[in-house]
């Protein structure tokens, strides 16, 4: 491991072509020098321009590289791999879809160096051009519920949107989950870090924007499925009290939040059928941990 550099900044990448083009030029604009950190850009099998897109920008970033998967490994597995390949002791997350201002990177590193305690900074994250917040520090609520809020309240996670976790604590815990493939997986860490004693911060001052609208992604099948399925999944595996959660989240919690999530989609036929799909598979997956044998 290199300590002269600062950070490795992973962009996990699938077919982004559109998206990574503007998100890297945000990256040269930083106050911060390209030579301080890494840039990591893990492609999921890609089908457009996205390695083409990144490969242009190689000679901007004096530490570079793009690897290759040959299928889409899901998020969290992306970035597990990126970590075991880190040169820094702080590993930063950017999502493709974002651009970031020109303070983004050094203001999540100055909230670590300031406070030794923290194991996780969040970013502000911003809809497109703001004001609108799109995520930023998160207290989650029985049942996966976020209150997503400025820093004034409980902050129990942040979003994998734009993030930075010191690498120790990360590997401790195990990495990021690779079964939930995508969306949780920031929340099932923040709960195994704080569970692990270590706290999780926000930076107000590091902003980034996010191009996703919440309402055209919950008419796509990627998100419905996974953000209903995984709520579930996330809560069973950290929750102390798995059957009793599991009996509330049949009865009250999955059919309220999958509800909110059926009325912002756009395609509610299409959409009541990827929801049931997720029911199913949540149902099964958490049924198949109860049996799991508990580790003390």
């Amino acid at each position: 491991m290199s300590h002269h550099l600062r950070a490795s900044v992973v962009i996990v990448g699938y077919n982004g072509e559109r998206f990574l083009r503007p998100c890297l030029e945000s990256l040269t604009r930083m106050d911060i020098p390209a030579a301080a950190y890494e840039l990591l850009i893990v492609d999921n099998g890609s089908g457009d321009g996205t390695v083409a897109v990144a490969e242009n920008f190689r000679s901007q970033f004096p530490n570079f590289r793009v690897m290759r998967n040959e299928r889409n490994m899901g998020f969290p597995a992306a970035v597990n791999q990126a970590a075991g390949l880190a040169s820094s002791p702080v590993l930063v997350l950017l999502n493709q879809d974002t651009t970031v201002e020109r303070r983004w990177l050094s203001e999540l590193l100055a909230s670590l160096e300031r406070d030794p305690s923290l194991a996780a900074v969040g970013s502000r994250v911003v809809n497109g051009g703001g004001p609108a917040l799109y995520a930023a520090a998160l207290e989650v609520l029985y049942g996966g519920i976020c209150v997503v809020h400025e820093g004034d309240r409980r902050i129990d996670a942040v979003s994998g949107c734009a993030m930075a976790v010191r690498l120790d604590p990360l590997k401790r815990v195990g990495g990021f989950d690779p079964a939930l493939f995508m969306y949780g997986e920031d929340l099932d860490l923040g709960y195994r870090l704080r569970a692990a004693g270590f706290r999780i911060g926000y930076s107000r001052e590091s902003v980034a924007h996010h191009e996703a609208v919440r309402r055209q992604r919950a008419s796509t099948r990627v998100y419905m499925f996974y953000m209903a399925r995984n709520r579930t999944l996330v809560c069973v595996r950290n929750y102390r009290w798995k059957r009793l959660y599991l009996i509330a989240d049949v009865l009250a919690l999955f059919p309220l939040t999958a509800t909110a999530e059926w009325l912002r989609s756009q395609r509610r036929r299409l959409a009541v059928r990827w929801l049931v799909e997720a029911r199913m598979d949540s149902l099964r997956r958490s049924l198949q941990m109860l049996r799991e044998p508990t580790t003390v």
